[in-house]
C-alpha cells in the first residue's frame, strides 16, 4: 500500500498514487486538441472528447437512446425500471440521482431563494426561476404538435407522451408499459400483478440486469385516472387543460427534472 505524504491517504498502486498527487500539484498533463481544456487522466480526456465528436457508445437496451458515458446510461435506465436508490432520511422521498437528493434535503433545512412577489421560498435558484413564471405567465416550452406551452422542459417531455404514445415505465414481470412512474407504481399493487408475482416468485430468479420489483411495496403518492383511459390512442385523448397540466405537475414533482440531470454528470 502506498501513502500520500501530503494528505496521508493510502493508495493501492504506485500508478494510482501518481495520479492522486496531481490533485495536490494541480498537474493536468492531458489536453483537449479542440478546446484546450486539460485533465489529470487520459480516460477523462477520452470521455471529454466525446462532447466534440458526438460519439455516444453506450446505448439503452430498452429504448436505444445513446450516451457518452456509462454513468449517464445507468441513470437513464432508472426511467424504465423506476429505480430510485437515494432516499431522504426525513421524509423518505426517493430519487434516481444523489445530487437531486442533496438538493431535496435543503427543502427541510434551508430555503435561501425567496420570491419577491409572494415571498415563497425555495431550496434552489432554478426552482425559484420556474416559480417566477407563474407570476409573469411565461411558458417558454411549446409542443410542436398541439402548441400547448409549459413552464419547464420536463413538463413538455411528459406532455409529449400523449402524442407519441411513449410509455417508458416498464413492468418487466408483466411486460406492460406506462406513461408515468406513478402508473407503474399503481400497477405493481394491483391484484393482477400481485397474483402474477406470487405464481412466479418460486421459479423466477432476477438477474443483475433485470429490474425485479419487490411486489406490493411501491409507495403510491399520486391518484391517477384508470388504466383503460391511458390505453386510448394518444392522439385522440381529450387533453383538457387543467386535468392534463395537474397530472403533469404532480408527475414532475414525483420525478426529478431532466433539466437538472445534465448538470449532475461530469465530463
Amino acid at each position: 500500500m502506498n501513502k500520500c505524504h501530503i494528505c496521508y491517504k493510502e493508495i493501492s498502486t504506485k500508478d494510482n498514487l501518481t495520479v492522486h498527487m496531481r490533485i495536490h500539484t494541480g498537474e493536468k498533463p492531458y489536453s483537449c486538441d479542440t478546446c484546450g481544456k486539460a485533465f489529470r487522466t487520459k480516460i477523462v480526456l477520452i470521455r471529454h472528447n466525446r462532447i466534440h465528436t458526438g460519439e455516444k457508445p453506450y446505448s439503452c437496451d430498452t429504448c436505444e437512446k445513446a450516451f457518452r458515458q456509462p454513468s449517464e446510461l445507468t441513470v437513464h435506465k432508472r426511467i424504465h425500471t423506476g429505480e430510485k436508490p437515494y432516499s431522504c432520511d426525513t421524509c423518505e422521498k426517493s430519487f434516481a440521482q444523489l445530487n437531486n437528493l442533496n438538493l431535496h434535503k435543503r427543502t427541510h433545512t434551508e430555503r435561501p431563494y425567496s420570491c419577491k412577489i409572494c415571498k415563497k421560498a425555495f431550496g434552489t435558484n432554478s426552482d425559484l426561476t420556474v416559480h417566477m413564471r407563474i407570476h409573469i405567465g411565461e411558458r417558454p416550452y411549446s409542443c410542436e404538435i398541439c402548441k400547448n406551452a409549459f413552464r419547464t422542459n420536463s413538463e413538455l417531455i411528459v406532455h409529449k407522451r400523449f402524442h407519441t404514445g411513449e410509455k417508458p415505465y416498464l413492468c418487466e414481470l408483466c411486460q406492460i408499459s406506462f406513461y408515468f412512474s406513478s402508473d407503474l407504481s399503481r400497477h405493481e399493487k394491483s391484484a393482477g400483478h400481485l397474483k402474477e408475482c406470487e405464481s412466479t416468485k418460486n421459479t423466477v430468479t432476477p438477474s443483475n440486469s433485470t429490474s425485479f420489483v419487490d411486489c406490493g411495496e411501491a409507495d403510491i403518492k399520486l391518484e391517477i385516472k384508470e388504466e383503460e383511459n391511458l390505453d386510448e390512442d394518444p392522439l385522440s385523448i381529450n387533453m383538457k387543460a387543467e386535468n392534463v397540466k395537474e397530472t403533469i405537475k404532480q408527475e414532475i414533482e414525483g420525478e426529478d427534472t431532466q433539466d437538472k440531470d445534465s448538470s449532475d454528470i461530469i465530463s
